[in-house]
């Protein structure tokens, strides 16, 4: 059985790379890629800066990756096998199942094409 604290009160993170104002969090970031051009592989850095509001807003769900086509294919062929869906195409009956996901996930990407 696992077991899980929750922090009560506030924190503050301690880096060169955050910093605190009176309406704020700034923190910088620096996103490391690379780039393959034919033959050649390129790291690529893009620096980042992100502000984030001091003040709580309404409280809200995030659902990360959702939004994303992986998110929504794997969510979305879960269903369709859980109802056993089916449906009429030129080559005759399809049935759901989860290879469509599974062939997507096996795929490694190594950088970014231009």
């Amino acid at each position: 059985m696992s077991s899980y604290k929750n922090l009560d009160g506030n924190f503050t993170v301690e880096s060169d790379s955050c910093k605190y104002t009176d309406d704020a969090i700034i923190s910088d970031y620096s996103y490391e890629t690379t780039v393959v051009e034919g033959t050649t592989v390129k790291p690529t850095t893009t620096k980042m800066q992100f502000k984030t509001e001091r003040k709580v807003g309404k409280t809200g769900v995030m659902l990360v990756g959702l939004g994303g086509n992986n998110g929504c294919t794997c969510v979305a062929g879960a269903i369709a096998n859980k109802l056993n869906l089916t449906w009429e195409t030129k080559e005759g009956t399809q049935k759901a199942n989860y290879w469509g996901s599974l062939l997507l996930a096996s795929t490694v990407k190594l950088g970014n094409d231009r």
